[in-house]
């Protein structure tokens, strides 16, 4: 995990406000608590190779282990155990976001849940987190995969301006156990189970806060990552089973230098619409598609690795939760100063990007 504190940068002004488009002064939303859940079953690459049907050691020329590295930069990643589901791990991550905001679900005006994982159809795993936390706060679910995180910040955002509230809980939540093949290596490798969480509070002084989102969607390329069966147009049949269609499937050949190129421009439209430029950086929390991704990312944009949180080798791409949990990590460590500047950016299945600028509240000093 690069989690290196790197040289100190000097302190910069920090905006006072932000506008809408209509130029309307609204109130910033801050960070105030984070958290996380990983499961505690740890699967290694080896676990991996004693299951999965496709991998050959000769064909390859090494283990799935040395692969794993070599490709991705993936070397563990968890599952839930039997009876844990979505909503379990989004509880356990908001009651430590509420924890170390020193609040309590009474304080929550609105929950906003990013899930692809949901326990059911109906309801959604944010009504069972609501009730499961014990607060009447109006909850509202997200869809949509590895950018779910940077999407249910955006609408909390938006929902706190136009309902008056006060304090929402930010969750990213997936068991992508339930959409892999046990069969293939490819996506078992790259995918892990978890959940993150922060507590967005309104109305703040000080220049702290959420300044700037970027956002952008591709219909057309949203093949790239699927799951060919299991809604309406193609129901659960013998056939599909036998398929193995319920499964999540993956254009791994071009997947990498789209989620490179989408990573970059989210950061760079994030950036612009914030008035800053990429030398004012100084964290990027990204989605964790894979080390290679992360890397190649922070060639591109010109930004230093040590100024990346990167988890990927320890827990896997956790779609919704990702960006959240190594925000979570990284504060938890104290990687993050007062009035340093982050950019989360994130890019998957629809597909999708998009990114969060924000200026850091130390809310634990003040």
């Amino acid at each position: 995990m690069l989690l290196n504190a790197g040289s100190p940068r000097p302190a910069r002004p920090i905006p006072t406000h932000t506008e809408n488009a209509n130029g309307r002064e609204m109130a910033d939303k801050v960070i105030v608590g984070t958290g996380s859940y990983l499961p505690d079953r740890v699967i290694t690459n080896d676990d991996i190779e004693a299951v999965a049907l496709d991998f050959d050691r000769e064909r390859a020329g090494c283990s799935l282990d040395q692969w794993c590295r070599t490709q991705m930069g993936a070397i563990q990643r968890r599952r839930i155990a039997p009876g844990e589901g979505t909503s379990d791990m989004g509880t356990r991550a908001a009651e430590r976001a509420l924890c170390d905001a020193g609040m309590t679900a009474a304080d929550i005006d609105l929950i906003v849940m990013a899930t692809i994982t949901s326990d059911h159809r109906v309801p959604p795993s944010a009504a069972l987190v609501q009730r499961d936390l014990g607060t009447p706060a109006r909850f509202l679910q997200v869809d949509s995969a590895c950018t779910g995180f940077v999407d249910a910040l955006m609408v909390a955002d938006a929902l706190l301006d136009r309902l008056g509230g006060e304090t929402a809980l930010v969750i990213g939540s997936d068991a992508m156990s339930h959409l892999l093949d046990p069969q293939g290596f490819r996506a078992q490798s790259i995918f892990g189970d978890g959940a993150g969480a922060v507590v967005l509070r309104s109305g703040m002084n000080g220049g702290y806060g959420v300044k700037a989102y970027s956002t952008g969607s591709s219909g057309a390329d949203g093949f790239m990552v699927a799951v060919p069966a299991g809604g309406t147009k193609r129901p659960i049949t013998e056939e599909v089973l036998a398929r193995r269609e319920q499964y999540i499937e993956l254009a791994l050949k071009v997947i990498p230098e789209f989620g490179v190129a989408k990573m970059v421009q989210a950061t760079q439209e994030v950036l612009q619409r914030a008035g800053v430029g990429v030398g004012d950086v100084d964290w990027i929390v990204p989605h964790q598609a894979s080390c290679n991704i992360v890397i190649e990312t922070s060639r591109t944009l010109g930004i230093p690795l040590d100024r990346f949180i990167l988890n990927f080798d320890r827990v896997g791409n956790t779609s919704a939760a990702s960006v959240a949990i190594a925000l979570d990590e990284a504060n938890r460590m104290g990687c993050f100063r007062d009035g340093e500047r982050l950019v989360l950016p994130a890019v998957g299945a629809g597909m999708a990007w998009g990114a969060a600028f924000l200026v850091w509240h130390d809310y634990r000093r003040h």
